[in-house]
């Protein structure tokens, strides 16, 4: 990857437009090389082949993601760690808070923790120019198999059904922490929340309503995720 900016993709963003945007971008990167990290060290834990190959391969896909969002960040004229550092610490605080115990609560964060961060990067994609939106969703529906997930935990539930109640707690709690920190960096990036808001460009931004709608539709999808999981939400 060049750290020369080629023809910017964003050349007729604002200045505060192209800050939100990298902003943006800077986050999904980040938390793609951070969920590339955690599966493959749950690919180390996995005892079973299949599940150890399938989670070795969804890392790799993370990786190619980052590379995706990173490469579109130089298209933009930004520096690709300097786009993701702010991000750190929030992400650090959610995984350090968040410190699975075995390998069924690290699949269960990845399915749930990731899945709605994914969900919400897509939700605000809708607020940034067309071909950033473009590289946003490509790299979020090229996404970990969650079936080999899904079925890995509905098999340790069947074999110790006293690890459901536990669990369920777990993804309740994940939720509630990816919530929270999320609140957090959008509150200290200004760029990234002006983006959101249409404060910084001409295309229509997020209403309250629309904010409240928003958050409905990521609760609405965590209870789809922890049922398909076979647990309570």
């Amino acid at each position: 990857m060049s750290e020369q900016a080629g023809p910017s993709s964003g050349a007729g963003l604002g200045e505060r437009e192209r800050e939100g945007t990298i902003d943006l971008l800077g986050a999904i990167a980040y938390g793609a090389i951070s969920g590339f990290s955690r599966m493959a060290a749950d690919s180390e834990m996995a005892r079973d082949l299949v599940l150890k190959r399938a989670l070795a391969g969804m890392a790799v896909k993370e990786f190619h993601n980052h590379e995706l969002l990173t490469d579109h960040i130089v298209e933009l004229g930004g520096d690709p760690v300097a786009a993701m550092s702010p991000f750190r610490p929030a992400f650090e605080v959610f995984h350090a808070r968040m410190k699975p115990r075995d390998l069924l609560e690290g699949l269960v964060k990845a399915y749930i923790g990731d899945g709605i961060a994914t969900d919400f990067f897509i939700e605000i994609a809708k607020y940034v120019e067309a071909d950033s939106r473009a590289i946003i969703e490509r790299a979020s529906s090229n996404h970990r198999d969650v079936d080999v997930i899904v079925q890995a935990v509905r098999a340790g539930i069947a074999e110790d059904s006293r690890r459901a109640g536990p669990l369920a707690l777990w993804g309740r709690r994940l939720v509630g922490e990816a919530l929270t920190q999320g609140q957090v960096v959008a509150s200290e990036r200004e760029a990234l929340s002006e983006l959101v808001l249409g404060l910084s460009h001409d295309r229509p931004g997020a209403t309250l309503e629309e904010v409240g709608q928003l958050m409905q539709r990521l609760t609405d999808r965590h209870q789809l995720r922890m049922g398909r999981l076979g647990l309570a939400a």
